[in-house]
This record gives C-alpha cells, structure tokens and sequence, in this order.
C-alpha cells in the first residue's frame, strides 16, 4: 500500500493533470474554427490531383455545371469552338475517369448555352438561355434522353433579356429560375413551372422597383421552394442577398434580405435538415476586395449563422454542396491563394459554419471552378474552365482532386485528451473516495478501542 504522503502526491498530480488538460482541450477543439464573420483565415491543406482533363477546341470553351450520374458525370457549358463567332450550348457525358462517353451541342438564335443541368431517369433536363439577333435573350430549356438526343426544347421569354440558371425536378414537372426584364419593373426574379413535356403551367415574378434576380432554387422538406438571388430593390446596400419562400403553386410565403452596405449576391443554395445554406460574394464583410459569404436559415428564413471567408483579394464562390461526411462545400475561385491569377478554391465548413479546410487548384493563368462533385471521402471533382492548359481560349476543365485534411488527426488528438481527462477524473474521484472511506474506517475502529478500553477500565 502507498503512504500518506504519497497517496497525497499522486491526488494532486492527477487533479493538477485534469485541470491543466481541460483548458487545453477546449483549444484543440476550437482549433479549427478559422474562419469569423470578419477573419480570412481559411486553414488551407495540400490539394493532391489524381487526374485532370481538359475539353475544347481552339476557341472559348466554358463549362457551368456538372452533376455525378451512376456512370460518371454530365458537364454543360458553352462552346465557340463548333461555330465560327457563334456560341453553341454543350453538354458531355464522361466516365468516372474523365473519359469522354458522348457530347451533344445545340444551336438557337444568335447563341445558346447551357447554366444547369438535371439528371433524370431517362435522360437529362438542360437549362439555358438563348441569345437573339437583337442582343436580348430568352431562356432556353432541352430534354434529352440518356445518349443526349433531342426529345423536345422550348424558349421561355418576352420581348427583353430573359434569363434562366438553375432548376429543381417535382414530381409533376420542373420550376425553373432566373431573372426577367419583359415582365413585370425592371429587372425581377423569375420564376417558371412546366410539365414533363415542357408546357408552362405557370409564370411568376417577384421584386421591387429596381433590380432583382434569381440564381438557383431548392426543395425543401415542407414540399416547398427557396429560392435565392440579390436585390437591389429592398434590403440594406447596394445589392443584398435575396431569398424568397414560394408554396407548389408559386404563391409567396415570404421574402427576406440579408447583407450590409455594400454589394451581397447570392449564387446557390443547398437543403439541409431545418433549412437551407446560401453562398454568394460580398463587399460588406470580411476584409479582402470581395470574400465569399455563407448563411444558413431555417424554414422560416431567420438567419442561423453567417461567416465570411476569404483573403486579401479577389474571391467568389458559385456552388454550395452538402457533404456526405457532415458540414458543406464550396466551391469558387479565388484571386488571394493559389499559384495562378486565379485559381480553383474548395472549402468545407461544420454546421456552424466553422472552415475546417480550404483547397486551390490551378497553374499559372486563369482557372475557375463553378461545381463540386464529392464522389469519396476527401475526394472531389471540380470542375469550370481553364486557359493554363488546353487547346483554346478557354477550356472545360475537371480536375478529381483528394484533399490532406489534418482535422482528421485533431481528432484523434482530440480523442487520446478526452480520455486523459477522464481517467485523471476518475482516479482523483476513486482517490477521494478512498481517503474517505479509509478515514471512516479508521475513526471507526478508534471509536470502538475506545469504548474497549473505557469497558475495561470501568
């Protein structure tokens, strides 16, 4: 049995550990929360590329969108490679490896391209805009079946610019999203909803005096549409961040804005549990020329958690994904890090908001991401346009890229501390209780010798 004093010694030692560990702990907790509503902390890890490819011709080759489908993936962008002065709307079907499995281009108007694109069973939903003689546009809608034939395509608009970026399937149709000036004041967000054959079963537009848009729209869990933009008819600066609420029939629930005074467009938006994330730029936080800005509401669009992230320069996001393995990822580019002008930029944060690693990808000119694909754990497919490499002015560009992150050993760090924390807790616990019960013992036993000699001297 150990003494007294060394019972003593090791009590304090194991409480003198708990409380020196316990501070600690909560530091490597926080460790990775890099990024304040005005830090550009972006904690960057290693980006290791496993493979890249580059598609095009020797003309202005661009791509918007990309969606993981069970073979691989579907690209769409624009292309002026396939007509001379003329852009043409693309759309490929590549393998997982990149490989090219077909491609199809369409021609409308003066122009055409394609923003968005849609998986479906029996083929793909593509979701542009067509550019006409007279410098407006119209939106421009394809469907294709899975070798990306032509099944039926339509033109939405009016007399002026008439715009479309995004879409969401339902299960009678599809609503469609984007900006108008042939209906309603000014520039006004726009919103479409047809049937699977393409026929209008209704057309709405929401805004103010001056400008407003759409950019993309989500489903939520109430069987209801968000849909998010910028304003410049209502809010607190220049432009803000716009998201309205709208019921099946395109009726309004609510509109809110959010952002300060300066210029705030949201780009896209993703569903969580409770709510939605919305990502776009801003002018009025953070501290660079432009930093990407990330909100989360829930279904009544009060505001949960803001946070910018960015650097010195220029920086922009365009596409928000929920990650399979918990937290969000965006995508963008980025003028602060990286090797080039700009560069390809990834980052994850918790669902607070927190950044638990950021990315670039790139070379020594121009390369900007508008999709991120999450096809593993710590995998990812980027893709955008490039003119570091390839054969053109710009190029369709996807890069699978895996990323080094180092909270995965925080973690166990995290682990190996909490368990310190607990034995030392434990053993000072048992300690105490020991020492108790002993003195109790011993008073004990000193009570009864002194009733026995008290009998016996009686």
């Amino acid at each position: 049995m150990l003494g007294g004093k060394r019972k003593s010694t090791l009590f304090f030692l194991l409480l003198t550990i708990s409380i020196l560990l316990a501070p600690n702990f909560n530091v490597i907790r926080n460790f990775t929360v890099s990024a304040t509503p005005n830090s550009d902390s972006v904690n960057l890890q290693k980006a290791n590329v496993l493979w890249e490819k580059t598609y095009g011709g020797t003309g202005d080759d661009r791509a918007f969108y990309a969606i993981t489908v069970a073979d691989g993936f579907a690209v769409v962008g624009s292309s002026t490679s396939f007509k001379q002065d003329k852009t043409v709307a693309w759309v490929l079907k590549l393998d997982h490896d990149g490989n090219m499995l077909w491609n199809q281009t369409f021609f409308q108007g003066a122009g055409s391209e394609f923003r968005y694109v849609l998986g479906l069973d029996d083929g793909f939903l593509l979701v542009g805009n067509v550019f006409l003689p007279s410098g407006d546009a119209d939106g421009y809608v394809v469907r294709v079946d899975a070798e990306g034939n032509l099944r039926w395509n339509i033109t939405l608009g009016g007399e002026k610019v008439d715009k479309l970026f995004s879409a969401v399937k339902t299960q009678d149709g599809f609503v469609l999203v984007g900006l108008t000036y042939s209906f309603g004041n000014d520039s006004e967000v726009w919103v479409v909803k047809t049937d699977v054959s393409g026929n209008v079963v209704w057309n709405k537009t929401y805004g103010g005096a001056i400008e407003d848009a759409g950019r993309a729209i989500a489903a939520t869990e109430d069987n209801h549409y968000v849909v998010a933009g910028y304003t410049n008819s209502m809010g607190n600066g220049d432009y803000d961040f716009l998201l309205l609420k709208i019921d099946a029939s395109g009726n309004l629930l609510w509109n809110k804005t959010y952002g300060g005074s300066q210029s705030d467009k949201a780009y896209a938006i993703a569903e969580t549990a409770g709510g939605c994330v919305v990502v776009g730029d801003t002018r009025s936080k953070g501290e660079g020329d432009n930093d990407a800005w990330i909100i989360k509401v829930d279904l009544n669009g009060d505001l949960v958690w803001d946070k910018t992230v960015g650097g010195e320069g220029f920086d922009m996001p365009n596409c928000v994904t929920v990650s399979n393995y918990g937290g969000y990822l965006v995508g963008g580019f980025t003028f602060s890090f990286g090797n080039g002008e700009r560069d390809f930029w990834l980052f994850k944060v918790d669902d607070q908001g927190n950044v638990l690693w950021s990315c670039t990808v790139g070379r020594s000119a121009f390369e900007e991401a508008y999709t991120v694909l999450e096809v593993a754990a710590n995998e990812f497919v980027m893709v955008g346009w490039t003119n570091s490499i390839g054969q053109g002015h710009y190029d369709f560009y996807l890069a699978k890229v895996s990323v080094e992150n180092s909270s995965d050993g925080l973690s166990v760090y995290q682990f190996v501390a909490s368990a310190l924390i607990l034995v030392a807790i434990v053993l000072s616990v048992l300690i105490v209780l020991f020492f108790l019960i002993r003195r109790y013992v011993n008073q004990k036993i000193s009570r009864q010798n002194m009733n026995s000699v008290l009998k016996r001297d009686a």
